[in-house]
């Protein structure tokens, strides 16, 4: 039987009274560090830890995204006094300047918009890993070479054939796709699943028609490239930028950060028709699908432009929030430049940071486009901060752990290393609570995996070179060492055939698609892997040249400041205690 949540719990009071730290409930201003460290573990430690899953987890997030659901339909101009008029025009306006670029022509400043054409999306269109509506596989060849193609218009349709006729290889993948499986499917709805959050409640997500993906994410990408241009927010830097700030005002007390409750559900339609450029709303009302299939249910209509699953989901609510920031800095007569957007402000989804000069407008404004805070997230005094993963007080990380799973072996070698590196950087000893998992971590195996610290967490213990297993180097004189590894299943293309591992769903040969997907990358050795929720974890040999720790990046220094020496120190302990490295 694997360890019950408050069996964790125990071990941790222990190791905490045996260190004689005072235990919060939460992080209070007054603290001391190293108690905040302690109260940022305890309320962690088994939040997101799925061990015994209420029965009605599924029901209880169904209820919440029919309730978002239902408040977005109900969305309506809110009455605004002279101060909120004046920032809803600012947020129009800033809208409008984000949808137009400016560009030139003859020698005169022309305003085009983002978007003026499909083949504008189609030229940027891709498919992402997840499922999707009628689609055989959650590889690119299966979606769109090897599956019914599904679409929530035939408009959708019309143009992506279109589209494809100027890529004759593609054109030519459609017509064998066609010939197997029929002319696409029009089909409005998009289906709605959980995902496990925690024990009391689940996570909603809806599965999209899987050209209405490819469209989205074409989308995506064009919202994302503006928003680079328009505000220098990448999103794939914008996380270290937001934990950056984050800091900075759990130093100075002069950002808040802003956290809010189902945002990407509570983007109403009503609200975006009011505040869009009419233009952009119709495109955006074009990719998304307007209905859900809820299993017991039957159908129900989307009050919300988007949901999770939504390929253009995250960059939507980006823009969004950045654009309501931008306009409350303008009502106070602050002009957010290009190139210090990065110092003034943050966004990234719905996270959001910005001074407190403007913390208030910002909070009230985002009330009126129908919008929640979380109230438990979100920070706009004292020495605490959360954003991106990262929580500060006083300028210091003191992120938690989260245990997510104690059934298997590779996420008990997570949860290990995760603790350690806690250990190091808090300075806070946790012999029961660590050599607990390991206990646990025995019964899968008699002696757990030794690997270098850089390698991935779950792949096994990482320790201090001087405490590795002792096996024969080979003959480059390279550490030989196992370490788990996640077992994938293939799909094999010969000549003519498709072969299919078992369990999977068939795929037909589609040589032209097969060229395509090679070209895309998504082909290696004739064969492409197949995404699974189950994946079989093995040990495999493998050699290192050097064992030592690399140097991590200026933004992980930044993020967890981890001294090496301290988790030398915190690794060894265990390396001697409790395996034997013999």
């Amino acid at each position: 039987m694997a360890i019950s949540p408050s069996e964790l719990h125990l071990c941790l009071d222990r190791d905490l009274r045996g260190q004689n730290i005072h235990l919060a409930m939460d992080v209070l201003p007054w603290l001391s560090t190293k108690e905040a460290f302690a109260a940022s573990l305890k309320m962690s430690l088994t939040k997101k830890l799925v061990s015994n899953v209420s029965p009605d987890a599924d029901e209880r997030a169904l209820s919440k995204f029919l309730a978002v659901n239902e408040r977005c339909g109900e969305w309506t101009l809110p009455d605004m006094d002279f101060r909120d008029h004046e920032i809803m025009q600012l947020f129009k306006s800033e809208l409008r300047d984000f949808w137009e670029q400016r560009t030139i022509v003859d020698d005169k400043v022309v305003k085009c918009p983002l978007i003026d054409h499909p083949y504008d999306v189609l030229e940027k269109a891709r498919l992402g890993s997840g499922s999707n509506v009628g689609a055989g596989g959650t590889s690119f060849y299966a979606k769109l070479f090897s599956s019914t193609l599904v679409a929530s218009d035939r408009h959708l349709v019309f143009w992506y054939k279109r589209y494809i006729q100027g890529f004759p290889e593609w054109a030519n993948a459609e017509n064998i796709r066609q010939a197997n499986y029929g002319s696409p499917i029009i089909s409005p709805n998009s289906r709605l699943g959980f995902v496990p959050k925690n024990d009391e409640i689940s996570r909603t997500i809806c599965t999209e028609p899987a050209l209405n993906t490819f469209y989205q994410l074409g989308f995506a990408q064009i919202l994302e490239r503006r928003l680079q241009m328009r505000y220098g927010i990448s999103l794939s830097t914008q996380p270290f930028i937001n934990r950056n700030l984050a800091r900075l005002g759990s130093i100075t007390d002069g950002l808040s950060t802003i956290d809010l409750s189902s945002a990407s559900d509570s983007m109403s339609l009503n609200m975006l028709r009011y505040v869009l450029p009419s233009d952009f709303f119709r495109w955006l009302c074009i990719y998304r699908t307007p209905f859900c299939d809820i299993k017991g249910r039957g159908r129900i209509g989307l009050n919300m432009v988007s949901t999770m699953g939504n390929g253009f989901t995250f960059p939507l609510q980006t823009m969004l929030f950045s654009c309501v920031v931008a306009a409350c800095f303008r009502f106070r007569g602050i002009t957010p430049d290009r190139g210090e957007s990065d110092r003034l402000f943050g966004v990234f989804g719905d996270d959001i940071i910005c001074p407190s000069l403007v913390t208030g407008d910002v909070i009230r404004f985002l009330g009126h486009l129908g919008f929640q805070i979380n109230s438990d997230k979100s920070f706009v005094e004292g020495p605490f901060r959360e954003s991106c993963g990262a929580d500060f007080f006083n300028g210091v990380n003191i992120r938690g752990v989260y245990i997510k799973n104690v059934n298997d072996e590779a996420a008990l070698y997570s949860s290990i290393n995760a603790l350690i590196r806690y250990e190091a950087r808090s300075g806070i000893r946790l012999p029961s609570l660590i050599g607990c998992l390991i206990s646990e971590l025995k019964k899968h195996r008699k002696k757990p995996l030794l690997v270098p610290a850089h390698t991935d967490p779950s792949c096994g213990i990482h320790v201090p070179y001087r405490y590795r297993y002792k096996t024969a180097s080979n003959r480059f004189q390279n550490c030989t060492y196992y370490r788990l590894e996640p077992t994938a299943k293939h799909y094999t293309f010969g000549d003519g055939y498709v072969s299919c591992p078992r369990g999977s769903k068939r795929l037909i040969y589609n040589p032209s698609g097969l060229l395509i997907s090679f070209l895309i990358g998504e082909v290696t050795s004739g064969r492409i892997a197949v995404r699974s929720d189950s994946v079989r974890w093995r040990p495999k040999r493998r050699y290192e040249a050097s064992w030592s720790c690399n140097v991590t990046s200026r933004e992980d220094r930044s993020d967890f400041a981890l001294d090496w020496q301290r988790w030398d120190t915190a690794a060894a302990y265990y390396a001697e205690t409790h395996v034997d490295c013999s």
